[in-house]
């Protein structure tokens, strides 16, 4: 009789751990297909060390939500302004891109809470004499087609908007003054190292960068998902985990400081 109690027991110990395992990883088996414009320098760029092939602060992210959730993931690159088309055609399962929160975003895909807050970076000319936001009234400003830096130089009195694929070429284009452009806005991180990558055939510096000092202006930074997708609730608490946990802050102090 013990010997067939002790059958009937072990499938439910079995079955017992099975349950446990899917509430701690409640995508495990899962493949999720991530979609991101691997150009942003600090979040996401190509690497020829990791084996992933990707690396930066998103990168870093995907990995941990990945352990925490149990999901395996792919990476599908292509250009910024093409992530939340790959959502509304169920091309990507969620984009991690440094992308932000807009209303008009939000009309068509759902978002995560914010992971991370950095400071807004403007490049400009090395011997510019550019250096707040007040300087950029009336002048041509560019930044990296389809991200929220559009809206915010639209909103800069009687200026002008340039835009361009990536933050290479926006560097690019401030440092060749292309079609009158004198300044560009990009993160912090993405500034600093536009200023200090970008060199004439001397050796000299061609870019400088500065924090815009405008009230309210700030990167925020969110993943997008399909309307409706259950992984909003998922990935929201994993991101909690990552910040009460500090695990978050350290990702960022590596990164992007």
């Amino acid at each position: 009789m013990k010997k067939i109690f002790a059958c009937l027991l072990a499938p439910m110990l079995v079955l017992g751990c099975t349950a446990a395992i899917a509430e701690d990883k409640p995508l495990a088996g899962k493949t999720l297909k991530i979609a991101m414009s691997p150009d942003f320098m600090y979040f996401e760029t190509i690497s020829e060390t990791d084996p992933c092939g990707y690396e930066g602060l998103d990168i870093d992210i995907i990995k941990s939500l990945s352990d925490k959730l149990g999901f395996e993931w792919e990476i599908v690159p292509m250009s910024f302004s093409s992530l939340i088309g790959s959502l509304q055609t169920g091309n990507a399962d969620f984009v991690i891109s440094g992308m932000s929160y807009t209303e008009e975003r939000a009309q068509v895909v759902d978002f995560s809470m914010t992971y991370v807050t950095t400071d807004v970076g403007c490049v400009v000319p090395v011997d510019s004499t550019i250096a707040s936001y007040d300087d950029l009234k009336g002048q041509v400003v560019c930044c990296s087609q389809g991200t929220t830096y559009e809206m915010l130089i639209e909103g800069i009195e009687g200026a002008t908007l340039k835009t361009y694929q990536g933050q290479a070429a926006v560097g690019a284009a401030v440092a060749q003054a292309a079609d009158g452009v004198v300044a560009g806005l990009t993160s912090i991180n993405g500034s600093k190292k536009l200023a200090n990558t970008m060199f004439a055939e001397d050796g000299s510096a061609l870019l400088k960068y500065f924090v815009l000092d405008s009230e309210g202006v700030a990167d925020k930074y969110n993943i997008a998902f399909p309307k409706g997708s259950e992984l909003v609730a998922l990935v929201d608490g994993a991101i909690q985990e990552m910040i009460d946990s500090g695990e978050m802050e350290k990702l960022v102090q590596y990164w992007l400081y």
